[in-house]
Order: C-alpha cells, then sequence, then structure tokens
C-alpha cells in the first residue's frame, strides 16, 4: 500500500529536507482560475498534526502491567491536517484543479520531514506548512487494538505554540503563486482540534476564523469554514465550552462525537430540536437533540454528530439567513441551498473482509461531508442526506485496512456514482 511502502522506508525519508519538498509539490498551479460550474478549487487543511506511530493488532488483556503483543509498526502522518489532507489528496487525485494545502506548524526534525513526504506523496502540497527552527514536531503512539479500536499517547510540541498570526500568515502565502492566474478560488478551510491548541481557542480562535474567511473569500466566491473537535477535556465543562462557544457563529460545519457534544452540553438552550426527516431523532436523547440546537443558536450552520456504529447526524440551523450567508454572485456551494431545519441520519458502511482501522475515521467523515458540502456545478450540489452519505463512504474506505492508504481506495466521483446509482455497501449493524 502506499502509504505503508513509505513507512516502511522511513529511514531514507527522514534524509529529505523541507526545502527539497516544497520544491517537488505533487499539486502545482499552472492552470487557469476555474469557472464556477466545473467544481475546481482548493481546500485547505489546518490545524493540528502529529507523526502517528501505530502498533498494529495490539492485544489488550485488561492488565496495566501484562506485556502485550502488536502485529506491526507502522508511521503516518496523524492529526486533524494531516488526516484530513491526505485523506482528500488520495480521494482527488483523478480531478484535474483540485488542490489540497496543509497548513500546520512542524520542526526540522526526523518526524517534521517524514510528514512532510506523506503529505507530498499523498498529493498534497506542503506549500503552506510552517517549518520552524526553533519547534519540535509532536508525535504520537497509537496502539490499534485487534477490535478496531484505538488508543493515544501524544506529546503535541509545537502544536501549543502555534498561534492565530502565524496560521493567517501562511493563509497570505496561498495568494503567492508563480502563475499569471494566481490560486484557484479555495472552496474550504478545515480546521482541528482547537481544544489541543491552546492559542487558537475561544475569542482568538472566533478571530482567527473571521479573518480567514475574509481572506479566502470575495463576492464571487464564499470559502465553507468547518471546524473539527477532539481532546475535549470533561473535566472542566466550563473550560471547553469557552474554547468553542464563542467562535460558534463563524463555523458553518461543526464536527464532533456525541460524547463531545455531552461536555459541551449547556442547560440553557432555549429552543427544542426540529423533527427529523426520517424518524432519525430516536437514535439520539434529548439531551443531544437540545445541545445541537444549542449550536445553531449560536450560529453554526450544520451540525454533523458522529455516532460511531451506528453512523452520523447532520443537522442544518433552523435560520435560512445563516445558510444564505455561503451564497455568492457566481458560485453558490452545494450547502448554501440546503432547507433550514433539516436533520438526517447516515448509517455506517460495513467493511466485509473485516480488516477494520478506525484510527482517522472521523476525520475522513469530517474531510468527506466538507467536500461534498462546499461542492460547486451540478453534479455535485448535494441534499444534507446525500452529503452525510458521500462522508460515511469516505469514512468507510478510510477504516479498510486494504484500501485506507491509497491502494484500490474509489475517487471522490466514483463514490458520488455508488450514491446516483444507488449501489452502496451494507449496512453497518450495531
Amino acid at each position: 500500500m502506499l502509504l505503508v511502502s513509505i513507512a516502511k522506508s522511513i529511514t531514507a525519508a527522514a534524509a529529505v529536507t523541507t526545502s527539497s519538498l516544497y520544491a517537488h509539490n505533487a499539486r502545482s498551479s499552472n492552470t487557469d482560475n476555474m469557472s464556477s460550474t466545473s467544481g475546481g478549487g482548493s481546500i485547505i487543511c489546518a490545524g493540528l498534526s502529529c507523526l502517528d506511530l501505530q502498533l498494529v493488532g495490539c492485544t489488550q488483556s485488561g492488565s496495566d502491567e501484562a506485556i502485550e503483543r502488536y502485529d506491526e509498526a507502522i508511521h503516518c502522518a496523524g492529526g486533524s491536517a494531516s488526516m484530513t489532507a491526505t485523506t482528500l489528496a488520495l480521494l482527488m487525485k483523478e480531478q484535474q484543479h483540485e488542490e489540497v494545502h496543509v497548513i500546520t506548524k512542524v520542526g526540522p526534525d526526523f518526524a517534521g520531514n517524514t510528514m512532510l513526504e506523506f503529505y507530498r506523496r499523498a498529493g498534497a502540497s506542503t506549500r503552506l506548512v510552517l517549518s520552524d527552527e526553533s519547534a519540535r514536531t509532536s508525535m504520537a503512539v497509537l496502539p490499534i487494538f485487534q477490535t478496531g479500536k484505538r488508543g493515544c499517547y501524544v506529546n503535541l510540541a509545537c502544536n501549543d505554540g502555534f498561534s492565530p498570526d502565524e496560521m493567517l500568515q501562511q493563509v497570505d502565502e496561498y495568494f503567492v503563486n508563480d502563475s499569471l492566474a494566481g490560486p484557484p478560488p479555495a472552496r474550504a478551510f478545515l480546521f482541528g482540534y482547537p481544544h489541543l491548541m491552546p492559542k487558537m481557542q475561544g475569542a482568538s480562535l472566533k478571530s482567527m476564523l473571521e479573518n480567514v474567511r475574509d481572506k479566502l473569500s470575495s463576492d464571487d466566491n464564499k470559502v465553507l469554514i468547518a471546524v473539527d473537535l477532539n481532546g475535549v477535556d470533561g473535566s472542566d465543562t466550563t473550560v471547553a465550552r469557552s474554547a468553542l462557544i464563542p467562535a460558534l457563529s463563524e463555523i458553518d460545519v461543526l464536527h464532533l462525537n456525541e460524547d463531545e457534544a455531552m461536555v459541551l452540553s449547556s442547560s440553557s438552550s432555549s429552543t427544542a430540536a426540529n423533527d427529523g426527516d426520517d424518524g432519525s431523532n430516536s437514535l439520539l436523547s434529548s439531551a443531544l437533540l437540545s445541545q445541537i440546537s444549542s449550536f445553531h443558536e449560536h450560529g453554526c450552520a450544520v451540525v454533523l454528530l458522529s455516532l460511531g456504529s451506528k453512523g452520523a447526524f447532520v443537522s442544518v440551523t433552523p435560520d435560512a439567513k445563516r445558510l444564505q450567508q455561503l451564497s455568492s454572485s457566481e458560485c453558490n456551494m452545494a450547502m448554501s441551498q440546503w432547507s433550514a431545519g433539516t436533520q438526517v441520519h447516515v448509517p455506517a458502511f460495513k467493511i466485509e473482509h473485516g480488516g477494520v482501522n478506525t484510527n482517522g475515521a472521523g476525520d475522513a467523515l469530517f474531510a468527506g461531508f466538507s467536500l461534498a458540502a462546499s461542492s460547486w456545478g451540478s453534479k455535485w450540489k448535494l441534499c444534507p442526506l446525500n452529503a452525510g452519505t458521500f462522508a460515511s463512504l469516505v469514512a468507510w474506505q478510510r477504516c479498510d485496512s486494504k484500501t485506507r492508504d491509497g491502494e484500490g481506495m474509489r475517487s471522490a466521483d466514483a463514490l458520488m456514482d455508488m450514491i446516483n446509482e444507488q449501489k452502496l455497501p451494507a449496512i453497518l449493524e450495531d
């Protein structure tokens, strides 16, 4: 498999310098800006990154002092920026005029150089990565248990010091382009994980997202702002809420799981959630539905709630004017056309052969949904149900140990064809 083969030559990869990687971006932009009907454009994947060491096939006896075994050790580019960028780059390799950029912070070390090599091999541009000579790249160790579930041990390193000013500096670099036509329009900016990035929380997060939208949007093109949560600490719900709630009005798509939603829960939500289109609300507790409603009250346009083996829940704000903010004179993204108040459940899909690795599943769901929601053109003007189904298919491929690293992975267009032709995998039964 593509990325596994990189891991097996990891010593050689460590010798690759940052400057040489910058000179070999897989997706240099030498084409004219695409028209609004072609679906062309860039997605910027920003935020936390770390070099993951996955210990695949770990035993789990239940004893703290037991000697556990694993089958294989594999390096991969981890964290939100890495997982979303590599997933999208692999999905869109066959699509010309589609660029995936990474904005994250790394050091000039083994881990940083290795992650840059992963990005380049997957097809994501490293042009916007911030390499800080004084920083140390984050690393994580992830036991992948035989059940398919995982653990995580991480040193966040330079993520702790990654500042909004540094982020905005890298966004400005997006417009530094050798092509006379300039870079293609940005369709989406994906950011994660604010609760693990202390300088990008609360009012600072809101200001950063406001500035990103201002820099990347125009009258002709609106950029989708999407935020993915991880590391939401339940030990102090006030701190957890203060890291996110002030920024919700700038977030078009918020992705989180059930546990994270309940940590962020507030008893002050005054609006009852709408009934689902398909009876899907029976999957969620009244407390969860109330919290989703609270996110909308604070200005978030769409909530994407991961439900694990039960799939995902998509909730669209009841405020039609909030959705219209994403309309533009030339390029109306799919999400701007959605019906206010829509709520749907999408299933998870079964991996028939049983080779499961759930590391990055949530990132893949988030990336796929953001791609669909920000789409332009007739083929990609999707309703919330189809956008959610597309996202679930992206996660399905990412969890499949045979396709997660690119080999045999269906393209974004091929996944859309599966939806249009109703040739979907079997639904995973909880």
